[in-house]
């Protein structure tokens, strides 16, 4: 009961052709999961490309009214069970003409047939699909991994706090609940999610889907909670279901009409639907068959009933087509009282409860093709009207300037959508501009008023075949006119196009007059004999873009091998290698020490995106680190060596990323409290977002050296701080006792901690050692500088608790196989 392309042959070439390529669709940028918008030909020219420095993914190309639409059938299933097709007025589906998603020309819920293409690489997070509608896949090409959690009252709550955190890159939503289902799809494979079931797609490679979304009568108490999640999350109107409020009453109506014969819907819509109601003698209303409700339909109307009834004023959105609401609820409880005794097994028929009639109109019999306008035949042939439109050229889709991608210098580029830009100027890259600008294949030829007979004139340069191999004239190339007689051979009649490429009227036609010239009279000059060379061995030799274009793969082998500053002088080359230089891959890690930090030295590394920077000895300043911070959500190691207080307290923000390594070695000014200060849940979340942890939480390298910390910082690091690998505590004013609660049994920090460094911290005794004997995973341990720590404690630490350690220096103990 599904109907699919062919998958070995049908690619996003074909979409692109059966949607049009300046389709607008909705992209989803998977790391940063920002939305953009791009036609269809530039998304085309993506996926197939080789150049995938972003993530895009298209999940929302809805193509129904398109010419794709004839070639999906949805299964059958769908069909029978579908609200738009079974509840909502037929008539307003009929006359709908746009294709796109845009709600004020939408005339019905437009989300049956979807269009998924995703490269490989993509991932969706965990959702909900809006008003809690029922989903069918088929995976036509490429494969899906899903996550499915079943939509209990526990996971639906949990659902609702993870999304309001804002923690959602953080945490792995599954790993939350108590129950998760992983299913892997490959071509071929078909799904059907039930409604409210919250789930995650990955794609491993690239893949085409085809599926849609639809509301149905057996889960109308799953679809009105998760429509209800949404409100409470302020789920923005465009991520919601279209006309979501204006189905219920539909289909409250259609339930009343066809197990009532009553319907509260207006004349209009009564009389272009068909269902105008007559009454029927009492024999006749005897002998219908009585229909039973199913257990499932009767609590969803139960349920629908009271959702309307208590709705606000303001999101009641009755439609236009439904007269009298109130009494329509009225009808409706009384509905549910005369079917409550209903028998469960008799509802089982194999067939809807509710339905649109089938009847065609008699008014519609009657309706004629109108017949196409035929060209006046009192015009002379070959004349052209001086006000007929204008044609537009199109591409030639050969010359140098179609090939070449877009600089995103210039200022057409930056004004573009997909670059960042307000889309306001819609014009095209300055250095993509068609230098033979060709006519396209529906364009009409006028044909040409011919007053005198002409000779045969070639023109010096053979005019490039089209897109579509048909030969035509560029704007600088002459008519060829066949010749008719040799009566007049001084006068040739050449046609030039004007500015707006529009071929001229008849009168603005100049006529050129050639003369002919004898072969005697012609000036002589000395021709240079030809090149040696054969035809063959020149086209063996590289054309000039040939010999310009570069290959970046090995380019990029190169620029690994060079520091910075090496890279910033490869940049200053040439567009190619300051685009190619500034790839994040070579900018992973970013040492600024002892520079001066500025507004662009911090817009560099935004655009770099490295995971880890080098602060240290520099001046950034507490509001410099703050706006990097809510750029850069991949930075993953930070060093601020010798920063101020001041500067640190930015970690302290719900906008600090979850760091793996933080360097506050000689921080001026920090101290236990500022510590405390640092490893507390931030204060400034945004409305709805929780944050009850530190953004410190998943560190796992920490060093404090050189600062005012004592025994209670260590306390509080071992509290608050259940990841860490490695702490370094040199040179700070702790005691044994402070080393104590590191290796403390209340925390996990002890089954994990691995490196303590603490040099030169002269309050250290030996009884350290005994509280290291609690890490079951120590590797390092540095006591060198400490004065009340002995070399015998150290040796008798190693033979009595054989961690496997020994002692390469003094005070020194490592493990043996590092």
């Amino acid at each position: 009961g599904m109907v699919m392309p062919d998958r070995s042959t049908f690619s996003v070439s074909d979409v692109r052709a059966f949607v049009g390529g300046r389709r607008m669709v909705d992209v989803m940028e998977c790391k940063t999961q920002r939305a953009l918008e791009m036609s269809m030909r530039d998304f085309e020219r993506y996926f197939e490309g080789s150049d995938r420095k972003y993530i895009y993914n298209v999940i929302s190309l809805e193509f129904s009214q398109s010419r794709l639409e004839s070639l999906i059938q949805r299964p059958k299933v769908v069909d029978a069970l579908d609200w738009i097709d079974l509840v909502w007025p037929q008539h307003l589906k009929h006359t709908q003409v746009e294709q796109t998603n845009r709600i004020h020309h939408m005339k019905y819920p437009k989300v049956q047939k979807y269009c998924l293409m995703s490269v490989a690489g993509c991932y969706t997070d965990f959702h909900i699909d809006f008003g809690g509608t029922s989903v069918w896949y088929h995976i036509l090409k490429g494969g899906k991994i899903f996550w499915l959690i079943p939509p209990t009252n526990e996971n639906l709550q949990l659902y609702e706090r993870w999304t309001l955190s804002g923690n959602q890159g953080d945490i792995f939503f599954a790993d939350m609940v108590s129950r998760a289902q992983r299913l892997e799809l490959v071509a071929g494979n078909s799904l059907m999610i039930p409604s409210g079931w919250i789930h995650a797609v990955y794609t491993p490679y690239d893949s085409i889907v085809f599926g849609g979304n639809f509301l149905n009568s057996f889960n109308i108490p799953m679809q009105l909670r998760i429509a209800q999640v949404e409100e409470r999350l302020k789920v923005p109107g465009r991520f919601r279901f279209p006309f979501f409020s204006e189905v219920l009453w539909y289909a409250l109506d259609r339930y009343l009409h066809c197990l009532t014969k009553k319907t509260f819907l207006s004349e209009e819509f009564k009389e272009e639907n068909h269902c105008i109601v007559k009454e029927k003698p009492d024999v006749e209303k005897e002998e219908e068959e009585y229909v039973h409700l199913t257990p499932f339909e009767y609590k969803g109307l139960q349920k629908l009933i009271e959702t309307l009834e208590f709705l606000p004023e303001g999101k009641q959105s009755i439609p236009d087509g439904i007269l009298n609401p109130l009494e329509l609820i009225k009808t409706g409880k009384s509905l549910l009282w005369n079917h409550s005794a209903d028998d469960h097994e008799m509802s089982i028929t194999g067939k809807s409860k509710v339905y649109w009639p089938v009847t065609i109109k008699p008014r519609d019999l009657h309706k004629l093709p109108r017949k196409p306008r035929t060209p006046s035949t009192s015009s002379t042939p070959g004349t052209k009207k001086p006000n007929a439109s204008r044609v537009r050229r199109v591409r030639c889709k050969q010359c140098e300037a179609c090939q070449r991608g877009d600089c995103r210098e210039c200022v057409f580029c930056k004004d573009m959508r997909k670059y960042g830009g307000p889309g306001t100027m819609k014009q095209t890259c300055i250095l993509r501009r068609c230098i033979n600008p060709i006519l396209p294949s529906t364009a009409r030829e006028e044909p040409v008023t011919v007053n005198q007979p002409t000779p045969f004139v070639e023109s010096p340069v053979p005019p490039k075949p089209g897109k579509r191999g048909k030969k035509r004239l560029s704007s600088n190339e002459s008519v060829v006119v066949p010749m008719k007689s040799t009566k007049l051979e001084e006068d040739v009649e050449e046609e030039d196009d004007d500015s707006d490429f529009s071929p001229p009227s008849k009168n603005q036609m100049p006529r050129v007059v050639i003369a002919r010239v004898s072969t005697g009279d012609l000036a002589k000059y000395a021709v240079r004999p030809a090149d040696s060379s054969t035809e063959e061995d020149l086209a063996k030799l590289p054309t000039e873009t040939e010999t310009l274009s570069m290959n970046r793969t090995l380019w990029m082998h190169v620029f690994k091998y060079l520091n910075h500053t090496d890279l910033c002088s490869c940049m200053l080359v040439c567009k190619d290698f300051l685009r190619w230089c500034a790839s994040p891959s070579l900018w992973k890690s970013v040492n600024l020490t002892g520079k001066q930090i500025n507004s662009s030295t911090l817009q560099c590394l935004v655009r770099r995106t490295p995971t880890s920077i080098n602060f240290s000895e520099s001046n950034i300043s507490y509001r410099q680190l703050m706006w990097l911070f809510e750029r850069s959500p991949s930075l993953r190691e930070l060093y601020l060596i010798r920063c101020a207080w001041s500067t640190v307290a930015a970690l302290n923000t719900a906008a600090c990323p979850p760091l793996n390594l933080l360097d506050l070695s000689w921080a001026a000014g920090f101290t236990d409290p500022h510590l405390k200060q640092l490893l507390s849940a931030p204060t400034d979340v945004r409305p709805g977002q929780e944050i009850c942890h530190t953004r410190l939480r998943f560190c796992r390298e920490l060093s404090v050296a050189g600062t005012d910390i004592t025994d209670v910082g260590l306390k509080l690091i071992s509290h608050y701080l259940p990841h860490l690998k490695s702490v370094n505590i040199s040179f700070c004013s702790v005691t044994s006792e402070g080393f104590g609660y590191l290796t403390s049994s209340n925390s996990s920090m002890p089954k994990i901690l691995s490196v303590i460094i603490s040099q030169h911290c002269h309050l250290m005794t030996d009884c350290a050692l005994q509280n290291a004997s609690k890490l079951p995973k120590i590797s390092q341990l540095d006591f060198r500088g400490c004065t009340e720590v002995t070399e015998e404690a150290c040796e008798d630490f190693i033979e009595n608790f054989k961690l496997n350690l020994f002692m390469p220096e003094p005070l020194y103990l490592v493990a043996q196989n590092t």
